[in-house]
């Protein structure tokens, strides 16, 4: 009696295992990549559904070269003039403001009247008015190998908050160790402030424990606070599409990069306001500002042409970079600390469980893929349930279904775990080689 052949020969095994190796290796950066590109399809797929509680309570006030023209100033705006935009901001009673611009030179050049006192001043009075502020801090430590950071004046009359950082990829700590010490970044250090006034999901107790925390998987929003209407003109920004349609629109464009629709404007999902805006005079105007800035998470910008602050978004392509920490923040109020993350890697391995999962589903399609091929072959049966064998491995339907059945059950389950997803893209990709017979004999089928 013949003896039943083995699924694999030891060539196959050689070949799994260094398909495994460049999984975990990552050459090229071609895993990460597929990852990333899988990450944003979901992002962008489920973007239209993320929820508005975060929205209502975080605004964003951008300096843009509209307003530099306006006031007949520059950039870097003199620290006159930026004193005269932080008193209107003031008079609008913030709940609590995180300035996204890094003051690390002087501009007065020996005139009183241009120092950086003036701005100074203004933001002391935030402290006395009991509205926290925030400015963006690098970490370094200032003038030592010509490193910049905030100048002293202000920081004496502000708190610090991160703003650079390396070794997360494109996620979002909470807190980082520093030259300066261990500081939080905006999103973490304002969500403290909110749930200080707030009930919220109860933050890390300090900065030491948030930094002990995985970073944030950064999830955009699509939808149009309500509010913006009321303060911009909208009509140019794309309206959101049908779920369905926009899920299959945004895979083609996730496998084929060249079909993207960058011609429609996605406007930020955060409300925002011009700092053109706060100058307005009439009364009703006014009261339209107070409403929308009094008592929010208020974080100032830049977006000017000749610099170049801008982050990607999944859903809107380039903005500007404070929408990044406004994002976060948002992540935070709705989620708190069960945030979307990766799960930490393995101690002293560059891999997670998370990327073992990915492995398992792969070794299932090679698994289904040779047992089709041992069906095609006319082999005997590798089980012991024979006719159930022949009958699932006649067509590859019902191993597709099996994969993808698995692979939603497992994503379900990360997503209820607040863990980011396996590589969906890169699996479903691949599991169409069990079609490959299928393709190969319509093609063949003229011969």
């Amino acid at each position: 009696m013949l003896s039943n052949p083995p699924l694999f020969k030891y060539r196959r095994y050689w070949l799994a295992v260094i398909i495994v190796l460049l999984a975990i290796l990552d050459p090229f950066g071609l895993a990460s990549s597929s990852d990333k590109a899988s990450a944003q399809w979901l992002n962008r797929m489920f973007a239209s559904h993320y929820p508005s509680l975060g929205q209502q309570r975080v605004a964003v006030v951008l300096i843009d070269d509209a307003y530099l023209m306006r006031n007949d100033t520059s950039w870097p705006m003199p620290y006159g003039e930026q004193s005269k935009l932080f008193k209107r901001l003031l008079a609008y009673k913030p709940g609590a403001v995180f300035v996204d611009l890094l003051y690390s030179h002087e501009h007065s050049l020996g005139d009183p009247a241009r120092s950086s006192q003036l701005l100074a001043n203004v933001f002391e009075r935030y402290q006395r008015q009991g509205i926290p502020l925030w400015l963006a801090n690098t970490g370094l430590t200032r003038a030592e190998a010509g490193q910049a950071n905030t100048l002293a004046p202000l920081m004496q009359v502000s708190r610090t908050a991160l703003v650079v950082w390396e070794g997360v990829d494109d996620k979002y700590p909470l807190a980082m160790h520093t030259q300066a010490g261990l500081l939080e970044t905006p999103a973490m250090a304002l969500y403290r402030e909110f749930c200080a006034k707030q009930h919220c999901k109860q933050p890390p107790v300090d900065a030491q424990t948030a930094a002990q925390r995985q970073p944030i998987a950064v999830q955009w929003g699509l939808k149009l606070a309500a509010e913006q209407a009321r303060i911009a003109d909208i009509r140019h920004c794309a309206p959101a599409r049908h779920f369905l349609l926009d899920g299959v629109a945004q895979f083609f464009q996730a496998v084929f990069w060249k079909l993207d629709d960058s011609a429609q404007a996605r406007c930020p999902y955060t409300l925002t306001l011009s700092a053109s805006d706060l100058e307005v005079s009439d009364p009703d105007d006014q009261a339209l500002i107070a409403e929308l800035l009094r008592d929010r998470l208020v974080l100032v910008g830049a977006n000017i042409a000749s610099t170049g602050d801008l982050v990607e978004s999944p859903v809107h392509g380039q903005l500007p970079g404070v929408y990044l920490h406004a994002m976060a923040l948002d992540n935070l109020i709705n989620s708190g600390m069960d945030y979307d993350h990766e799960p930490a890697d393995f101690p002293r391995l560059p891999f997670n469980w998370l990327d073992l999962l990915e492995l398992g589903l792969l070794a299932l399609i090679a698994v289904l893929k040779a047992l089709h091929a041992r069906r095609l072959a006319g082999q005997r049966t590798w089980s012991r349930w024979r006719r159930q064998e022949i009958w699932f491995f006649t067509s590859p339907c019902p191993s597709w279904l099996l994969v993808m059945s698995m692979l939603a059950a497992v994503s379900v389950l990360l997503s209820l775990n607040d863990i980011t997803p396996v590589n969906v893209l890169g699996i479903v990709l691949l599991s169409l080689v069990l079609f490959s017979e299928r393709i190969e004999a319509f093609f063949d089928r003229d011969r």
